[in-house]
């Protein structure tokens, strides 16, 4: 046991770490705990019991541990002087430490002694400090031999674990084999690990959010009614966020694209994408829709400089994507339906998609004249967020006064993490309707709209086409009336309506 009462002692520490969540499941930890309280015992030092610096499951190789992990935490302890020097660090070898660059990993050893702690290698008994490096050439060469050593190891693994992904990859793209049991909250691996499948209630969820997008609702609005729906998450997670809105609605996997990617100095350089490596849970028209939403540019570029309602036309019967059409050199391009090219919507008609544009350039003015009042939930929404981060810091408050009183306690500061996270999440939140109330639906409509009109104006159509999937979700080209209705994307109960040339052309096939 510790020993409390004598603090005439040396303290020491114990820094456990190991690369892999695997190995906590066999004796990694026991065992160099236990080694650590054994060298403790018996050279009279007292293992500390208020600091845990474990790093488990972190790897040393690019010394994440250090930046990132509780090596780093041991170090600015150090520095602030709440681990005195002349203290102990007990490691079951250098290669718990680093595994970097010798010279790197060597770095890090004498920044830890030139802080006046004596690390000390637990297989061998081997004690470093300062003045032993300086002054023992010994206990340098065989610090810089062991991290030779553990820098080539963990190269060889890395290597090998490359060249084993790449032949998962090259085997995915050959045969669709799944290259890992990973994959989007909405799928499973199959038993027989042959591919993965929808789970039926997930999907339904994945679509209905797709769905909504395409309603005009917004993604805090998606999070919140999912929650208050009590639709369990996709993961371990507690409720619903925006951001997990947003990259399910940016996620290529929804489609069943896949994208590999290689780690190149450290950053992740996509490679070339596996289609159809998922299942789809989406269809691609509704995905280039929403991305086309999202992104404020054309789902195809070349589309967009010859469609003026690129990725916003519909069809008045079924409500599908209307393309645009050219049969050769004497035809006129025209919106189609999707379906109807496949004889699935009848009648099949055509509609000019010269006579389209003019009614739209001729009647731009309207767009900004019957602009919809500011959108009032944003109002709404940024209060609530505001009351929620006032109980979180409340609640946080509390913590920090029971920490005050009750000293180092895990749980609290457990506790404490959890809530400053939640808070910085209802922070992005409201910064995101700070934003959009900042820049309030009509005043960014108006500009939005004058930069529609110098496009129309100077014939620009692939800009004109940016502006119109800004302000608006869809645009219905009814054939039957010679409307075009324009369906706002904030305020999708509120269109405008512009008549185009029609019958000029009746092409009925």
């Amino acid at each position: 046991m510790t020993d409390t009462h004598n603090t005439d002692r040396p303290r020491a520490y114990s820094y456990v770490r190991f690369s892999t969540p695997e190995q906590a499941k066999g004796d990694s930890f026991r065992r160099q705990t236990e080694a650590a309280a054994r060298y403790a015992a018996t050279h009279g030092l007292m293992l500390d019991d208020k600091f845990s610096f474990h790093d488990l499951g972190m790897s040393a190789f690019q010394g994440r541990n250090k930046a990132e992990g509780m090596l780093g935490e041991f170090l600015s302890f150090v520095r602030s002087g709440d681990i005195a020097k002349g203290s102990y660090l007990l490691v079951e070898n250098l290669d718990r430490v680093s595994r970097e660059n010798a010279l790197d990993a060597l770095d890090t050893l004498k920044d830890i002694a030139k802080a006046g702690i004596t690390v000390v290698t637990l297989n061998d008994g081997r004690e470093y400090t300062h003045e032993s490096l300086r002054r023992n050439p010994i206990d340098l060469m065989v610090a810089v031999m062991m991290f030779m050593r553990a820098n080539e190891e963990s190269e060889t693994k890395a290597r090998r674990l490359k060249e084993a992904w790449a032949a998962k990859r090259t085997k995915a793209m050959s045969e669709g084999r799944p290259m890992t049991r990973l994959c989007p909250g909405w799928l499973r691996l199959r038993e027989d690990k042959s591919g993965y499948d929808p789970i039926g209630e997930r999907e339904a969820i994945v679509r209905q959010v797709f769905a909504w997008t395409l309603e005009g609702k917004g993604q805090h609005w998606i999070a919140d009614t999912l929650n208050r729906e009590g639709v369990p998450v996709f993961g371990r997670g507690v409720m619903w966020h925006r951001s997990y809105i947003k990259k399910m609605l940016a996620d290529p996997s929804t489609v069943g694209r896949y994208t590999p990617h290689r780690k190149v100095n450290g950053r992740r350089i996509p490679e070339t994408p596996v289609e159809g490596y998922f299942p789809a849970v989406v269809d691609m028209a509704v995905w280039e829709r929403v991305q086309a939403l999202g992104s404020g540019r054309s789902s195809s570029t070349a589309d967009a400089l010859q469609n003026i309602l690129a990725g916003l036309a519909s069809c008045p019967l079924c409500g599908a994507t209307m393309t645009r059409m050219n049969k050769g050199k004497r035809s006129r391009p025209s919106f189609v339906c999707v379906r109807a090219k496949g004889g699935l919507c009848r009648p099949y008609k055509s509609v000019p998609v010269e006579d389209v544009q003019d009614a739209i350039q001729g009647n731009a003015y309207r767009f900004d004249v019957e602009l919809p009042s500011a959108d009032a939930e944003l109002e709404v929404e940024r209060s609530r967020l505001q009351a929620a981060i006032g109980g979180i810091e409340d609640a946080i408050d509390k913590i920090v006064e029971a920490v005050g009183r009750a000293g180092h306690s895990q749980a609290l500061l457990d506790r404490l993490a959890l809530l400053e996270a939640d808070k910085d999440n209802h922070n992005d939140q409201l910064d995101q309707v700070e934003r959009e109330i900042a820049a309030a639906l009509t005043h960014r409509t108006q500009n939005t709209v004058g930069r529609l009109v110098e496009a129309l104006e100077a014939d620009d159509v692939g800009t004109a086409n940016v502006q119109l999937r800004s302000l608006f979700n869809t645009t219905v080209v009814d054939w039957r009336s010679g409307n075009l209705t324009f369906h706002w994307r904030h305020v999708p109960d509120e269109t405008i309506e512009v008549m185009f040339a029609w019958p000029a052309e009746d092409t009925a096939e």
